[in-house]
C-alpha cells in the first residue's frame, strides 16, 4: 500500500497592517528558539542534505542557415551577429558624400602606388559626379552645394565600383589603361572593395530581404540542429524581431516539425560537466541564517504591495520563504546554438543522488506547466525541448541619427491614411526634414491668375496638402471576406505647385521589393495611434572585438490621429 506523506507548516499571520514586529523576531521565551528550529526543520535529520555538486549532460546544435520570408536559404557564418546579415539594407547609391569618399580613397591609393596624376584625371573624366542621370532635387541646397564643390575634382567612387563589379580583380571598361597601370589599378580597386565590404556593405537601392512592407516589420527564419537523444534533426525557427530590430531569443518560435532529411549527428556536440551549485540571491535579499548581520540595503517592512501587484508579491514570497531552496548552476552556452539539457543529477553531502526532471515536461496540461525562457512552438501551446541562444548584438548596438523617418497615421475626417515623410536622406547624405523640403518647393512657380468670370462663387477641386504627405486610400482586395488594404496613392498638385503628381522622396514609401506593383499596407497593421518607421545606421561590436556597421529600420508607436485639412469641391467666395 503506498504511503501518504503529509506535513504541517507554521506561518505567522499578523493582524496588524505592518509586518515590522514579525520581521523583528523578538525573543520572548527560550522555548521560542526551539519552536523556531522545529519550524525550519532543524530538529529533523532526514532529507536535510545540501547539494555538493551536480552533473550536467547537454547537447548543443549549431545554426546552419537563414532565409528571409519566402526566400531561398543561405549559409549563416558562425563568427558574425545576426542583424548585419539579415536586417541590413543597401547603402544609398545616390549619396554624393559616399561617392566622394570612395573616389578620394581610390585616388589616394593610386597616388600611394606612384601612379601619375594623368591617370586620376582619366578616371575623373570617365566617372564624373552627377553624370549618372539621377539629378539633384533643385530644393536640396546641401546636395547642390556638394555637387558644385566636388564635380570635376574627384572620381565618382560609387559609379566606378559598380562599373568594376564586386568580384575581386575586376576592371572597368573605361578608361583605357596602359599595361603598366593595370596591376596598380586592380590593387586599388581590390582595396576599395575590401573597405566597402567592411564598413559600408552593399551599395544600391534595395531594401533588406527580410523587410515586409505590407506589415512594416521584419520576418526571417533560421535553421539549426536540434540535439535529440543520439541523433539530431533540423529545426526551423521563425523570427519576428522586436520594434527595435533586435533578434533576441524571445523573438523566435519553433515550427511544429523538423526536417528529417537532415538527421544524423553532424553539427551536434555533447557536453558533460560537473558544477558546484550556488545559492540563488540578489541584492537586498535577506540572509538565510537567523541573527546574521545584514547590510540593511532593503527595508522589507516598508514594502506594502497591493493585491494586484503579483510580481512584487512573488518576489517577497521568494525572499522570505523559499529563498534558501533555490540554487544556480553555472553553464556557458555558445552563441548561435540550440541547447537541450539531457540530464541533471545532483550529488548531496550525504552521498545521495537526485535526478532533476524537466519542469515543462510535467503531466499537467500545457497551459499549466511551469516554464521560463522557453522557445514556443508556433501554433501550439507546447514549448520546444531546447533553448536557443541567438547570436545577436542586442542592446549593445548603437543607433545613429535617423536618415529617414515616416509617420503613418489615420485621418478620419478625410477617410484615408497618410504617410508623412518627416525626414528623408538628402543627396549630401544628411537628414533632410520634410517640412523644409515642402517649404522650399513653395513659391517655385507663380499661381495662375483666376479665369475671368462674373460668377460670385468659384470652386476648387481640392485643397492643398504639404508636399511630404502621401495618401493611402482604402481599397477592397477580397469582396467575399471584406478584406481592405491601404494603397498608396498620389495627389495632383495645384498650378501654384507645378501641377504634377506628388511622389515620395524616401525609400520607406517606395519598397524596392514591389517594383511597379502598387504598395498596399494591411489595414489592420495601422492602429489608431499610428506608427513611426525610422531608418538609421547601427554600429555594434562582436565577441572577438570586430566592428559591424549596417542600416536597418525600427517601428515604434505613433502619436495619434491627425487632420490633413484635405477637402474637395470647396466653394470660394469671389471678392
Amino acid at each position: 500500500m503506498p504511503s501518504i506523506t503529509y506535513w504541517s507548516r507554521l506561518e505567522p499571520r499578523p493582524r496588524a497592517p505592518s509586518i515590522d514586529d514579525t520581521l523583528a523576531a523578538r525573543v520572548r521565551d527560550p522555548l521560542w528558539f526551539l519552536a523556531r528550529q522545529w519550524q525550519l526543520g532543524e530538529l529533523q535529520g532526514e532529507d536535510a542534505a545540501s547539494p555538493a555538486y551536480a552533473e550536467l549532460a547537454a547537447g548543443l546544435g549549431a545554426l546552419r542557415e537563414w532565409s528571409p520570408r519566402d526566400g531561398a536559404p543561405r549559409p549563416l557564418p558562425p563568427d558574425a551577429p545576426l542583424e548585419p546579415l539579415t536586417l541590413a539594407e543597401d547603402a544609398d547609391a545616390s549619396d554624393l558624400s559616399l561617392a566622394v569618399e570612395l573616389g578620394q580613397r581610390f585616388e589616394q591609393t593610386l597616388a600611394t602606388l606612384g601612379r601619375p596624376p594623368s591617370l586620376r584625371a582619366a578616371f575623373r573624366a570617365a566617372y564624373r559626379l552627377g553624370a549618372t542621370g539621377d539629378a539633384v532635387d533643385p530644393r536640396d541646397g546641401d546636395g547642390l552645394r556638394l555637387l558644385d564643390l566636388a564635380v570635376g575634382r574627384v572620381t565618382d567612387g560609387v559609379a566606378l565600383l559598380l562599373a568594376a563589379g564586386l568580384a575581386p580583380s575586376g576592371l572597368p571598361a573605361q578608361p583605357p589603361l596602359d599595361p603598366e597601370d593595370v596591376d596598380d589599378v586592380r590593387a586599388a580597386l581590390d582595396d576599395l572593395r575590401a573597405w566597402v565590404r567592411d564598413t559600408v556593405g552593399p551599395i544600391g537601392r534595395a531594401d533588406a530581404e527580410a523587410w515586409v512592407p505590407e506589415r512594416l516589420e521584419y520576418e526571417l527564419a533560421v535553421t539549426g540542429r536540434e540535439p535529440v537523444s543520439d541523433v539530431g534533426s533540423d529545426v526551423r525557427l521563425v523570427a519576428h524581431p522586436d520594434r527595435d530590430g533586435r533578434c533576441e531569443w524571445h523573438a523566435f518560435d519553433a515550427t511544429a516539425s523538423g526536417d528529417a532529411s537532415g538527421s544524423g549527428d553532424e553539427g551536434i556536440r555533447r557536453v558533460k560537466q560537473s558544477v558546484i551549485p550556488a545559492g540563488a540571491s540578489f541584492r537586498g535579499m535577506p540572509s538565510a541564517r537567523w541573527w546574521a548581520f545584514e547590510s540593511g540595503a532593503t527595508n522589507l517592512a516598508a514594502m506594502r504591495p497591493e493585491k494586484r501587484e503579483l510580481a512584487k508579491l512573488v518576489v517577497l514570497d521568494f525572499m522570505l520563504v523559499h529563498g534558501n531552496d533555490w540554487y544556480v548552476l553555472p553553464f556557458q552556452q555558445p552563441l548561435g546554438t540550440l541547447c537541450r539539457v539531457e540530464s541533471l543529477v545532483v550529488h548531496d553531502v550525504f552521498g545521495g543522488l537526485t535526478l532533476v526532471e524537466r519542469a515543462d515536461q510535467s503531466p499537467a496540461p500545457p497551459g499549466r506547466r511551469w516554464t521560463m525562457f522557453s522557445t514556443s512552438i508556433a501554433g501550439t501551446p507546447e514549448v520546444a525541448g531546447f533553448f536557443f541562444l541567438s547570436p545577436t548584438v542586442g542592446g549593445a548596438a548603437q543607433a545613429g541619427a535617423p536618415v529617414e523617418e515616416v509617420r503613418f497615421l489615420r485621418d478620419e475626417m478625410a477617410n484615408m491614411a497618410w504617410g508623412i515623410e518627416r525626414v528623408v536622406q538628402g543627396r549630401a547624405g544628411e537628414p533632410w526634414p520634410g517640412n523644409e523640403r515642402a517649404a522650399a518647393g513653395e513659391g517655385t512657380s507663380q499661381p495662375a491668375p483666376p479665369a475671368a468670370s462674373d460668377a460670385v462663387l468659384r470652386y476648387r477641386v481640392q485643397t492643398d496638402v504639404p508636399r511630404h504627405w502621401t495618401p493611402f486610400l482604402p481599397v477592397v482586395i477580397d469582396a467575399t471576406r471584406r478584406d481592405v488594404a491601404l494603397e498608396r496613392g498620389v495627389l495632383l498638385r495645384s498650378a501654384a505647385e507645378g501641377g504634377a503628381a506628388s511622389e515620395p522622396a524616401g525609400r520607406i514609401l517606395r519598397p524596392s521589393q514591389l517594383a511597379d506593383a502598387p504598395y498596399r499596407l494591411g489595414e489592420e497593421e495601422l492602429p489608431r495611434v499610428g506608427l513611426r518607421v525610422v531608418r538609421a545606421s547601427y554600429r555594434g561590436r562582436w565577441t572577438d572585438g570586430s566592428t559591424f556597421v549596417w542600416q536597418a529600420r525600427r517601428t515604434t508607436p505613433g502619436t495619434g490621429e491627425e487632420r490633413s485639412g484635405l477637402q474637395f469641391d470647396v466653394a470660394v467666395v469671389r471678392r
